[in-house]
């Protein structure tokens, strides 16, 4: 009789495949203005600024009131909109991680760090993995 093995990590945090360049494309790409993701300062409370992809969302970190990051990340509307409309499911599991750690936040310049990195290192992951994709035949 055969075993199933067990699993002890989730499905999810298995390491994948590189995505292939269409993929890569995409989620490096821009969205239309009504899929874009809009800033608030608390609900109905709209700041006025949007980003129609992930360099601009990235870039908006370090402009939008630390209050207003907090409020949409305490809620998951970034990693929501991460993985929903930009189609990036493994920024969105990352970002999700951020909160967890929000207890060792020792200011609004941390939070603020923490994600415009998190963003950012994987912007710049997706570019190198576009670079090599370029190199291979395309499936």
């Amino acid at each position: 009789m055969t075993q199933t093995p067990i699993l002890k990590e989730k499905p999810e945090d298995l390491a994948f495949e590189s995505p292939n360049r269409d993929t890569i494309s995409k989620i490096l790409g821009t969205v239309v203005y009504d899929r874009a993701f809009f800033f608030y300062e608390e609900i109905g409370k709209p700041t006025g600024d949007f980003a129609i992809s992930l360099s601009d969302f990235c870039n908006k970190i370090n402009k939008i009131a630390p209050k207003c990051l907090a409020f949409h990340l305490n809620r998951g509307d970034f990693e929501n909109w991460i993985r929903d409309i930009i189609g990036d499911h493994t920024l969105s599991r990352r970002i999700n991680k951020l909160k967890t750690t929000k207890t060792i936040w020792k200011n609004d310049a941390t939070l603020r760090n923490k994600l415009y990195t998190t963003v950012k290192d994987r912007v710049t992951e997706l570019q190198d993995q576009w670079h090599q994709a370029l190199t291979r035949p395309k499936a």
